[in-house]
């Protein structure tokens, strides 16, 4: 560890403790309670902790819920309910079909196919990575932006780009498609919390597979118009690259022909993709297939996935979101939704629709420089709701902009997709704030100008 790093770290350090520590020196009254001053203690400890990545995060993600327990705010069975909810164990399935796509070359096909048909141009690159990253997150159910974004740096080393604004044009691109698409496409894991949420004032409520796409699929508009406004302001029609479709044709054809097992695969997505449009017919929870499909590829006859691909596995993601499914779970056995209720009601009490929207993206933009989105969802979901419903308010229409605001970020810390697009070296941290700042800009304007009367218009308020 050189002397700048352990500066940062140093700093970091003062900065996860001195916060709660100004928290706990907050006198407690009948709203803020002493068992609220414990939980935002604790909670904000360890998500400034993940911020600065001063422990690992598997370790913060187990210190949480005992944290919880320990200072005796709940007891153990509420510490880690969130072990026993399904969207833990959907959120591992994701990530079996993931390893196995990957492992038997499907998404290596799919990336490669997609940039030719794009003209392996430059200005075709581009968009190629970010329907990359679409495509990979359709067929993994939003658990494929890990692999779009190896691929998309690979596509910049192939091309022979150093860090420079063709090359953060080319991830941002990636990034949008990849971690940025997951707020209006079918995720698994975040779909679940919110419903939960919902369910709390709508008991029979369930999540379609298009609900986020009816809401926030604008969002996809408002990415091709940040990449057409950078290409501008980059004049990268004439650049010149190093690589062309040649490169990308040598490639796709390296790989053969599709071999049994992706064919095997393939199928494997269509069974899942079957059972999960068949869900409204037999009214079975969305979640069994997850839990189910991705394991059966292991079975003899199928053999996709063996010992290493399990090996492989990123088991800290299965530890983080049930930590952040614990903010919510403990959040609400204390009040914590109540609180924020009675804060945010007075305020917004009166106003005009489009004002309470703005009021509750700006709130989930806020607290996106706090926590990741699953933190945000798992938090923030059930109080959104219950603040909705006192203002006479769809719940759905604010779980819909909690998700929203979710890519309202300026920082690569803030989402672990551009973290770690980032962290490939090829995304000046300048250029990084740039692009994330127009595209902030652009959703709140779209938001105002073509969301809002659109969801009136089509009846979605």
């Amino acid at each position: 560890m050189n002397e700048k790093t352990s500066k940062i770290t140093l700093i970091g350090w003062m900065i996860s403790i001195i916060i709660p520590a100004v928290i706990g020196t907050i006198s407690v009254s009948q709203n803020f309670t002493k068992e609220l001053k414990t939980f935002f203690m604790i909670t904000i400890f360890i998500i400034l902790i993940i911020a600065f990545e001063l422990l690992p995060k598997l370790i913060a993600s187990v210190l949480l819920p005992a944290l919880y327990m320990i200072s005796g705010l709940v007891p153990a069975e509420v510490a880690y309910a969130s072990w026993t909810s399904t969207t833990v164990w959907m959120v591992l399935g994701g990530l079996v079909l993931s390893a196995v796509l990957e492992e038997c070359g499907l998404l290596k096909r799919i990336a490669y196919y997609v940039i030719l048909k794009c003209g392996g141009t430059y200005k075709g690159t581009v968009f190629g990575c970010f329907i990359i990253g679409i495509i990979l997150n359709l067929i993994t159910f939003c658990n494929g932006w890990l692999v779009a974004s190896v691929l998309v740096y690979g596509v910049c080393k192939a091309m022979g780009l150093k860090t420079s604004n063709e090359s953060a044009l080319i991830c941002f691109a990636g990034t949008l498609g990849a971690t940025g698409c997951t707020i209006c496409l079918y995720y698994p894991g975040y779909f679940s919390i919110m419903e939960s949420a919902i369910r709390e004032v709508i008991p029979d409520f369930t999540m379609t597979m298009t609900v986020s796409l009816r809401y926030n699929g604008w969002f996809i508009l408002w990415c091709i118009i940040c990449i057409l406004i950078l290409m501008k302001v980059y004049n990268t029609k004439d650049l010149k690259i190093n690589v062309g479709k040649e490169y990308f044709y040598k490639q796709y054809k390296a790989l053969g022909d599709m071999s049994s097992k992706e064919k095997k695969a393939i199928v494997m997505i269509l069974l899942l993709l079957g059972y999960l449009f068949s869900t409204k017919l037999t009214g079975l929870p969305a979640a069994y297939g997850f839990m189910i499909i991705p394991f059966l590829t292991f079975l003899p006859g199928i053999s996709l996935g063996n010992g290493k691909t399990i090996c492989k596995l990123n088991f800290t993601t299965v530890f983080f979101v049930a930590s952040c499914l614990g903010i919510g779970t403990v959040g609400a056995h204390i009040g914590f939704g109540n609180f924020l209720t009675g804060l945010a009601v007075p305020v917004l009490q009166g106003r005009g629709m489009l004002f309470i929207c703005l009021a509750f993206i700006t709130l989930g933009m806020l607290s996106n420089f706090f926590m990741t989105p699953y933190a945000m969802l798992g938090g923030l979901s059930l109080p959104f709701v219950q603040i909705a419903v006192s203002l006479g308010m769809s719940p759905i229409v604010a779980c819909m902009l909690l998700l929203y605001s979710c890519e309202m970020l300026l920082f690569p810390y803030e989402s672990a997709g551009n973290l770690i697009m980032y962290e490939f070296g090829m995304m000046p941290m300048k250029t990084f704030i740039k692009q994330m700042a127009l595209k902030t800009v652009i959703m709140y304007v779209g938001f105002i100008v073509v969301m809002y009367p659109m969801w009136n218009l089509m009846g979605l308020m």
